[in-house]
């Protein structure tokens, strides 16, 4: 039988949309089944203001009636305002090794974006890199991912690749182990860095909460502005995103820098909750919840998603500071390890910096693209 392309259009093909990663990772021990109330959350076009600049579509590929894989496109307006482009982005990508299913599935995500009078289809991602994952892991271990990360299975790459996709950009994950010690590097410049006048690392003040994500929103804008793959979040998103993060965040790991008063950086590190997440596949209720919270307790891992200080301050050694102080509060917390991610493959200064400091760069995700 042919395959068939089903556009999502009602709850019940929601609910088979997003349980499509439970039958192809059945057996995969490494994987990490997202929330499926947060990924219902995402999607509701009524709730989340994501959906306020853009466009999506969601599909379903069937064959004789049994679904094979899934794929989703959209169009943010503020990506291609942005960038002055006319990019489309495809993701939510999951298909078993079926070749026929995988071409159809990509083909139809390409058609839709090349309707709307895109030029260019990038991806996969969850939908763009603002949100909860971007990239194909394409080499290194291929074990189980911390918060926020990719995993696939490697067959993924050759569907991509007979679809005409190349790589546009490779974004490397660097993982540091520790035995509660800092560097010796750091321990070098540290001192002379955090006596600089006027220089202040600050947790975040979590009595003042919408103040302060206000503040790292204006940073994150301005520090990230013209770095590959940046997408501004307006006020509505950002808050959106800060208040499924509160539950997450610990101040300590949560950093703002201060000059003379006035915030120049900040840094973000969460615990790897993928290490409690694991066992619940996907669910919280009934007592996914209590396995959570009992779990949580024994990490002892750490990713750091989030870095940046202002480019006229980016010489004083801020983000060697803010680092040093991160790692202070996760050896408190009987963290020792954790992985820095994702960075991208012409960002030399930050490689090089995370290489000096003992760093293995230990997966590469890869963001592929071909014109529509």
């Amino acid at each position: 039988m042919a395959v068939t392309i089903q556009p999502v259009q009602s709850p019940a093909e929601l609910d088979a949309f997003l349980k499509v990663p439970h039958h192809i990772y059945r057996d995969d021990p490494n994987q990490v089944f997202p929330l499926l109330s947060e990924q219902k959350h995402f999607f509701d076009k009524r709730k989340n203001p994501f959906h306020d600049h853009a466009e999506s579509q969601l599909w379903l590929a069937r064959r004789d009636g049994r679904i094979l894989g899934r794929i989703a496109a959209c169009i943010d307006r503020y990506n291609n305002e942005h960038w002055n482009e006319k990019v489309g982005f495809f993701g939510f990508y999951e298909v078993e090794d079926d070749a026929e299913a995988a071409a159809a599935l990509l083909e139809t995500s390409r058609a839709w974006i090349a309707g709307r009078g895109m030029e260019v289809m990038r991806g996969p991602g969850c939908f763009t890199s603002n949100h909860d994952w971007y990239g194909l892991q394409v080499a290194g271990r291929f074990d189980r991912p911390v918060l926020g990360m990719p995993y696939n299975p490697r067959y993924y790459e050759k569907q991509l690749e007979d679809f005409g996709l190349t790589g546009v950009k490779d974004l490397f994950a660097w993982e540091i182990r520790t035995r509660g010690e800092v560097p010796e590097k750091m321990r070098q410049m540290i001192d002379r860095i955090l006596e600089r006048p006027g220089l202040v690392i600050r947790p975040f003040d979590m009595k003042n909460f919408f103040a302060e994500a206000g503040l790292v929103r204006e940073l994150y804008n301005e520090c990230w502005s013209r770095n590959w793959g940046f997408i501004p979040m307006d006020d509505a998103e950002f808050a959106y995103m800060a208040k499924d993060m509160k539950s997450m965040v610990d101040p300590e790991f949560l950093l703002i820098a201060e000059l003379d008063g006035r915030p120049i950086g900040f840094s973000l590190t969460i615990p790897d909750f993928n290490q409690a997440l694991q066992p619940l596949k996907g669910r919280l209720l009934p007592f996914g919840w209590l396995k959570f919270l009992l779990a949580k307790r024994r990490i002892r891992y750490a990713r750091t998603p989030l870095m940046g200080v202002l480019s006229e301050h980016r010489k004083l050694g801020v983000d060697v500071a803010m680092v040093f102080r991160t790692m202070q509060a996760a050896f408190a917390r009987g963290i020792t390890a954790g992985e820095c991610s994702w960075i991208l493959e012409d960002n030399i200064p930050m490689n090089r910096i995370l290489e000096g400091y003992g760093g293995d760069r230990y997966k590469t995700y890869r963001v592929y693209e071909r014109p529509v």
